[in-house]
């Protein structure tokens, strides 16, 4: 029994039930399994969105200067204007000095001005870290400039890169000059055909392009808009079946930019009294490439949402859909699939009623927050329909109802579908480059919650594990963190945050020092003890790491570790803490290293207390020892636990 026991527990990684309670996780597992989630890092997917940019990135005048300065001095502060395409050149720097194991994540400043703006602790080894300040205000930049010195400190202890965007219309000062780099605009025209290249449309590249693209690319439009606009002539070229040719896709892709919201107007205001046909011509944006039937009866639906009376008509007088469809200009494909016949009018509709029928805004979101709970409807036209509402959301007059609609969604009575539309209504939020950090701090303000719905929960332990860890790693542990304080029925969030910290020393120190460092007027959770145990594994805290320093040859990191085993020792039972401790001192015994460390830690955690010290004696002299060599190790091992408990209690030993 004991050799099965040491066996299982000698090489523990990962989430491990160690205080009391049952381990509860099948609605986590059912929703985020039905979620379409993948079973992979944070990390992989940070890595392929970069690989994914770097394929389209076209290189800018002054980028090759960029690349010297970092890798000389581990920082680049990157200048350059607006629209130049400056995040996009911070990732792909950084992607760049990646041999594919490094992490990837934004350095995010601090918006109370209370408290340091910066925080060097974000900065791990082998860290590949930007930092975004291109849109902040002077006080802000003031700040950062103060405290830029002991992040590029803490960047070159930890073998790290930085990169810096700067804010365009701040003043740099001059001791920082040596690590600034500009950045000019790429070519337009070539980062168009770079994008229509890897989309696969053919022609893209011929010479008759830059004639017809003149006039769109001599506006010296933003990078970002140019790859949007390359979007378009993928989806015009896809709308038209491959039919065609280059210059009719371009043109098709142009017209969308331009006309449509003039044409939706025109539209809208001559159904003016016939309301089913306004309700069909919405329903019909929201559910686009839809079945006909489908999107009938959801046009039925917003009908009924909006109160609009009965229409009395005879069944077989009334218009038949080909008839209803084309008088909004759209068209049933041979598979029953509705289309509108221009590229982009779906979006043009959806804005139009939104931004411009403010009177139907509550009804919008009832009718789409009812919609979603169709058994009708496929799994992918409930997604589009959730993600287009999400998208008329993001300004920042329209954040909250998307917020509201989310809370709804997973409140309960829940359903798969209902949380699904949760996620990827959050998630695209969370996704969103100007909005990321709304939905990042209404997630924090949820996971502070103790009454929060079990569904929602569920949504925002999947958020942080799957969509924040991507890129804002800090940010996902402290909501877990939140989360496994508060969650009563499950331990979800618990092992969320474990398989999250696994494997990243940094977030396991910033992790102890939140479970052994009340801040001043803060609150003691009893459930932190048990957290603790979580992570005090003994394995993690001596692994060497890429740069071959363990945590536990940290004093502070040995300061947190003493305190939490003192809080475990004393707030939780003997069961809870005697696997995890049985873990330490087996450890200690065959790691000569940091055999002094673990045992001096958990002699210091024990506070002098009598009956645990004898617990550490005990549990040390009952270890395995097989062989005769180990015996002879052992006898000198308990020696030397001996000694430090005796020590500790002021014992000499003769």
């Amino acid at each position: 029994m004991t050799d099965a026991i040491f066996s299982e527990i000698s090489d523990v990684h990962g989430p491990m039930h160690s205080g009391s309670g049952d381990l509860n996780n099948a609605t986590h597992y059912h929703y985020t399994m039905l979620a379409g989630v993948a079973a992979r890092s944070p990390r992989a997917y940070a890595v392929d969105d970069l690989a994914r940019l770097g394929r389209h990135f076209v290189h800018p005048p002054g980028f090759g200067q960029a690349r010297k300065v970092l890798a000389t001095h581990r920082t680049v502060l990157l200048d350059g204007a607006p629209g130049s395409g400056r995040i996009a050149a911070a990732k792909v720097l950084l992607y760049e000095l990646s041999s594919g194991t490094e992490r990837f994540h934004e350095l995010l400043w601090e918006e109370d001005e209370r408290k340091p703006r910066l925080d060097p602790g974000h900065i791990g080894d082998d860290d590949r870290v930007w930092l975004d300040l291109s849109r902040v205000e002077e006080r802000v930049w003031h700040d950062v400039q103060n405290e830029l010195s002991s992040v590029r400190k803490a960047v070159i202890e930890h073998a790290a890169y930085l990169v810096v965007v700067l804010p365009g219309d701040q003043n740099l000062r001059a001791d920082f000059s040596q690590y600034r780099a500009e950045i000019a605009r790429p070519p337009g025209a070539e980062v168009l055909r770079r994008y229509l290249r890897l989309a696969d449309v053919p022609g893209a590249v011929a010479s008759p392009m830059t004639p017809l693209l003149a006039g769109y690319l001599d506006a010296n439009r933003p990078i970002g808009e140019i790859a949007e606009f390359a979007g378009l002539v993928a989806k015009a070229r896809a709308s038209a079946a491959g039919k065609g040719d280059f210059p009719a896709w371009y043109k098709t892709a142009h017209e969308a930019l331009t006309d449509r919201g003039r044409q939706v107007a025109e539209r809208v205001a001559k159904l003016r009294e016939q309301g089913p046909q306004r309700a069909l011509l919405l329903a019909t944006a929201m559910l686009h490439g839809a079945h006909a039937d489908h999107v009938h009866r959801a046009a039925a639906a917003l009908l009924s949402t909006v109160r609009y009376p009965d229409d009395e008509c005879p069944s077989l007088e009334r218009a038949d859909l080909v008839e209803r469809f084309g008088g909004i200009e759209a068209e049933l494909g041979a598979d029953g699939h509705v289309l509108f016949t221009e590229l982009e009018y779906d979006s043009a509709v959806r804005a139009h009623f939104w931004n411009h029928m403010p009177e139907l805004r509550d009804d919008i979101q009832a009718w789409v927050e009812g919609a979603v709970d169709s058994a009708d409807l496929r799994q992918e036209d409930r997604d589009d329909l959730v993600v287009r509402f999400a998208e008329q959301c993001l300004h920042a007059r329209y954040r909250q109802a998307l917020v509201s609609s989310v809370f709804r969604w997973a409140k309960g009575p829940t359903t798969n579908r209902r949380l699904l539309a949760a996620d990827r209504a959050l998630r695209h939020g969370l996704t969103a480059e100007e909005h990321g950090q709304f939905f990042r701090k209404q997630i924090y303000n949820w996971s502070r919650d103790r009454d929060l719905p079990d569904g929602l929960a569920q949504v925002i332990i999947v958020m942080c594990s799957e969509v924040i860890a991507v890129h804002h790693p800090d940010e996902a542990m402290v909501r877990l963190h939140h989360r496994a304080r508060r969650e009563r029925r499950t331990t979800s969030a618990r092992e969320a945050l474990v398989r999250l910290v696994d494997g990243d020393l940094r977030l396991r120190r910033q992790m102890l020092a939140r479970l052994t460092r009340v801040p001043a007027g803060g609150r003691e959770w009893e459930v932190d003890a048990d957290l603790f145990l979580y992570f005090a594994d003994p394995v993690a805290l001596t692994e060497p790491g890429s740069r071959n320093h363990a945590l536990v040859a940290e004093s502070d990191v040995r300061n947190m570790l003493a305190d939490g085993w003192r809080r475990a020792f004393t707030q939780l039972t003997d069961v809870a803490w005697r696997v995890r401790l049985r873990q330490w001192l087996f450890l200690a015994f065959g790691d000569e290293r940091h055999r002094e460390v673990l045992v001096d830690t958990l002699v210091e955690g024990s506070g002098e207390r009598g009956k645990i010290l004898g617990d550490v004696y005990t549990t040390a002299r009952d270890l395995p020892r097989p062989t005769t060599d180990e015996q002879e190790r052992h006898a000198v091992f308990l020696d030397l636990v001996l000694r430090k408990i005796c020590a500790a209690q002021g014992v000499e030993i003769v």
